[in-house]
Order: structure tokens, then C-alpha cells, then sequence
């Protein structure tokens, strides 16, 4: 069967035009006959390729702001007549509707614009409608006409009239239609979740490009990553610039994100430093490693040393840019990944002796940026708000007062707990110039006396200088029972940060009275499963 149809007319309605002159010239040549309207109109007529105004067509002018210019039978019906349809055929005829074989469009950028910070009424007006139904109705109408429903097919186009001369296949039309439905779908949820942010049981999820990566968690295990366009400031891991090295797994992407976030959260919870600079050394999406100092060598250096074992093979994060000193730092040194707001050009050709380094280049995180998290069961997904910003309020609950000059530190500990695995306990030290780091923690256990009596780092013994009575001890929930201050107690702990909220808080508070602990209460559970 021959599905071989020619492009005799075209329509044309974009908003961006960058590669449209390449079309419109090959169209040109092939002597289709052009409609157009508005901008696109003028841009083709500068091109000295003649084309037919649509208000011509339709007899009316593009009225209300520019609202409706294309909704009109003599266009939709151009679009959605059935060639093979006798009675369609007629009904052109009998009200002068003429054919169009190819649809071009692209719709206003409407989460450009909210992304962008516009005004309410601007995000508004960029709620395409004409090229909306343009696209819907010459992609409902694959068999006989060719729709192009964004500039990301541009390309395909370009090269389908140069190699067939203007001709399609049945195949072409049907990929074109499928890539417009795919269009329309994704700017309508787009809309809907503009519309919807703050409604909790409505969430559209529409997910394009995406990239298939080499595998999965393991090897067998097939993996893709999809891109969100909801970028803050361009602060999104998601649009690191990957500046040498390897593609990033699936397991890389995971732990690149954790590292990140840790640093970003750990620069952010510190504010009695002039300058600071935060460090993170994640492992497992683990930090191993975290520390914020006024210098990003000795940053390195304190996060690198609370778990010199655990930080072979990790992912290291730095705030501010990475020079030729840190990077030579890493040369008798493993790491899978660096990422840093911006690199000189020293420190990138001494990293690039590291053929396998991944080297990604990234603004930091901002505190609160408004992400949902998104996990996948069975049968379904769950969304919920990513745990952002800072814990503001604490409630000394023993006799012991909790020391003012440990509360910068404990600030610290909590955002450093809140990204370990669940159950958490982290233990966070202040040394003499006023650095924070992260010098133990126990993660990831099934109960909460476990995570304490495991704790992976504090051999405080072997560290010079660095006394556990003076740092700070922070779990992510509460204490259900007093075995775990028995057990801080045995190291030697004298703070304690936890949320509260257990039927056996008096128990907890009272062994904290006995051993001459204080205990503050955040009221803020930090749970990460």
C-alpha cells in the first residue's frame, strides 16, 4: 500500500523561530503554498518567501490581543478534513476550505515564563490556545497531514523535505503525531500544576528526553533519567555541566544529588562565619563526611578526615570554586565525583590527569527551593515536599541548661543528621577557629540504640584536640527509651538535640538529669528513608 502523500500547503504559527529559515526556504523551493499570521507572518515575508495572511482565509483579523488568530473552521477544517473522505471533500469545496498537509508550530513557553518570575497576568497570556488545537487536530489527523509540534523537530523536518522531497511516509506522519501528543500533554500538565500547586491530591507528572543511562542500581537493571523543567535560579543538579570524565550512572546521579545537598544545607545552617566554605563527602547517599570552615582547603581536609575509610571511592562537594591547590589534593587520592559552583582553569587540567573523574560544575542549592520528592511503589508513586529550610525552634528540657554557644553547632548537627539514613545519630564538633564538622554517625539501622552503638567515626580518642563532651549529639526522632542516652552516656556525650515527642520523653529527660546531660527539643522529626 502506498502511504506516500506531498506537502502541497503548510501552515506556520511559531513562537521561536531560531532554525525555522532553513524550513521555510526548503518549502519555498518545493513550491508549497504558505499560510501564516502575526510574528512568524513577518519573518517569512523577510525571508522574500511570499505567504498568505490566515485573516486573508478566514476573512476575520487576529483580534482580542492576538488571542484568536487560527480558531476558525477555515483552518481547522483545512487541518482535520479527511482526504479519503468523500463527504469532507465536499464540504471544503462547498465553503472554499483549502487543504493543509503540514502543520508547524510552537507554543508560547509558558513554564519558561513561570520559571522565569513573571507576573500572574503574563504566565496567563502564555497559555497557548490556537497552537494548542492546531496541534491536536493535525496530529488526530496523521493520516494525511504532518504535524511539527515544537522547535525540537525542526531538524526531523528539515531533513524529511530534503531527503523525500517533500513527500512523507505514513510512518513519518504517525511519529510526528506521536511527538505531538506528547507536547500537548506535557504543557497541559505543566498548566494544570500551575493551577493546581497547591492543591495535595492533584499532581500531573509529564516527563520528556528522557536519557537512558548504562544501567541501573546494578548492573541487570535497567535505568532512564528524566529532567523536571522547574529549575531554581539554575540551581538544579539536573543541569550540571558535566566538565570531563565518564557519563554518570545511575548510582552517581543518586549520590552527586545527596552530596550536593548536603554541602548546600551545611553553607546555609552556618552563620557566624565572615567567609565560609562547606565540604561534603557522601558514600551510599551517606555523608561520611561534612564540614563548613572560613577555607575551602581546611573544609576539605576535616570532612575528608571524619571517615578517611568511607571517603575512598565517594563523591566530594564543594561550595565555592575548586583551584589548582584542592585539585592537586586529590592526586594521591580516589573519588568517583567533584562538583563545585565554578573550577579555574589550572584545577580543571590537573583534574583531567583523571581520565575516570566525573567533574560537574553546579550553583549551589538554595535553602528552600519548593521540590517534591517523588518514590515509586508498587503500583503507584508517592510525592511529597523535599525536608527543606532550618529548624528555628528549641526548648532547653533539662535541669542542665543547653550552653548558648553550642547552638550554632547544634544548628549544624541537625542539618548534618537530617541527611543521613534514618534511624540517624550524628555527632557534630566545633574546633578552636569556630569549624564545624561532622565527627560521627550512625545511620541506617533498625532501631535507634543500634545506629548509636555503631557509630562508624568517633574515635575521638585518636583525634588530637577534639574532646566528645564539648561536641554535640543529634538524632534525626526521638529516644523511645533511655537505653540510647545510657549509651551516649558511656562515650562520654554532655548535649543532646532531638525533636521530642515520646510517650517516654520524662524517661529520656530524666537519665539525661542523672547523667548531667543537657537535652534540647527541636519539635522537628527528620526521618529519611
Amino acid at each position: 500500500m502506498n502511504t506516500l502523500k506531498k506537502i502541497n500547503s503548510a501552515l506556520i504559527s511559531v513562537f521561536h523561530k531560531d532554525g525555522l529559515d532553513e524550513i521555510v526556504r526548503t518549502l519555498h523551493k518545493l513550491d508549497v503554498k504558505i499560510y501564516s499570521t502575526g510574528g512568524t507572518q513577518s519573518f517569512i515575508e523577510g525571508l522574500n518567501v511570499p505567504c498568505i495572511r490566515v485573516e486573508d482565509v478566514t476573512g476575520y483579523p487576529s483580534i482580542l490581543g492576538g488571542r484568536v488568530k487560527t480558531l476558525h473552521p477555515k483552518v481547522l477544517g483545512g487541518i482535520l478534513a479527511r482526504r479519503d473522505n468523500a463527504e469532507d471533500v465536499q464540504q471544503l469545496a462547498q465553503y472554499e476550505i483549502p487543504e493543509i498537509d503540514l502543520v508547524i508550530v510552537d507554543l508560547y513557553p509558558f513554564e519558561a515564563t513561570v520559571a522565569s518570575g513573571a507576573s500572574y497576568d503574563d504566565i496567563i497570556e502564555k497559555i497557548d490556545i490556537g497552537g494548542i488545537a492546531l496541534i491536536r487536530g493535525a496530529a488526530k489527523n496523521y493520516n494525511d497531514v504532518i504535524i511539527v509540534p515544537s522547535k525540537n523537530q525542526y531538524q526531523q523536518l528539515s531533513t524529511l523535505l530534503k531527503e523525500k522531497q517533500g513527500q512523507s511516509e505514513l510512518t513519518d506522519r504517525v511519529s510526528f503525531a506521536g511527538a505531538a501528543f506528547a507536547v500537548s500533554s506535557h504543557y497541559d500538565s505543566a498548566i494544570s500544576n500551575f493551577f493546581n500547586k497547591e492543591v495535595e491530591n492533584i499532581e500531573r507528572v509529564s516527563l520528556n528526553d528522557g536519557k537512558v543511562l548504562r544501567y541501573g542500581e546494578n548492573p541487570h537493571q535497567r535505568a532512564t533519567f528524566y529532567k523536571f523543567n522547574n529549575t531554581t535560579n539554575g540551581a538544579n543538579l539536573a543541569d550540571a555541566e558535566i566538565l570531563q570524565g565518564k557519563e554518570l550512572s545511575y548510582n552517581n546521579m543518586l549520590d552527586a544529588d545527596a552530596a550536593w545537598k548536603a554541602a548546600s544545607d551545611a553553607f546555609h545552617s552556618v552563620t557566624h562565619l565572615k567567609h565560609k566554605s562547606a565540604v561534603s563527602v557522601v558514600k551510599h547517599l551517606n555523608p561520611c563526611g561534612l564540614a563548613v570552615t572560613d577555607s575551602i582547603l581546611k573544609s576539605l581536609e576535616l570532612a575528608w578526615a571524619g571517615d578517611p575509610i568511607s571517603a575512598f571511592g565517594s563523591i566530594v562537594c564543594f561550595t565555592e570554586t575548586v583551584t589548582l591547590e584542592i585539585a592537586q589534593w586529590f592526586n594521591k587520592r580516589f573519588v568517583e565525583i567533584i562538583i563545585a559552583p565554578d573550577f579555574t582553569t589550572e584545577a580543571i587540567e590537573e583534574l583531567g590527569k583523571k581520565k575516570n573523574l566525573r567533574v560537574l560544575k553546579t550553583p549551589i542549592k538554595e535553602c528552600v527551593t519548593g521540590e517534591k520528592l517523588f518514590r515509586s511503589v508498587n503500583g503507584g508513586f508517592l510525592v511529597q515536599d523535599e525536608d527543606e529550610g532550618l529548624d528555628t525552634e528549641f526548648k532547653t528540657v533539662t535541669k542542665k541548661q543547653f550552653a548558648e554557644n553550642k547552638m550554632n553547632l547544634a544548628k549544624f548537627g541537625i542539618t548534618a543528621c537530617k541527611h543521613l539514613k534514618s534511624n540517624a545519630i550524628a555527632v557534630v564538633t566545633e574546633n578552636s577557629d569556630g569549624s564545624f564538622w561532622l565527627t560521627g554517625a550512625g545511620m541506617g539501622q533498625p532501631n535507634r540504640l543500634d545506629s548509636l552503638s555503631q557509630l562508624t567515626m568517633p574515635r575521638f580518642d585518636m583525634k588530637e584536640g577534639i574532646s566528645i563532651a564539648d561536641s554535640v549529639l543529634i538524632s534525626d526522632a526521638f529516644f523511645p527509651f533511655k537505653d540510647s542516652i545510657e549509651a551516649a552516656h558511656k562515650y562520654g556525650v554532655k548535649y543532646i538535640v532531638e525533636p521530642g515527642g515520646s510517650i517516654r520523653d520524662e524517661e529520656v529527660i530524666e537519665a539525661c538529669n542523672e547523667f548531667g546531660m543537657a537535652m534540647l527539643f527541636t519539635g522537628k522529626r527528620h526521618f529519611k528513608h
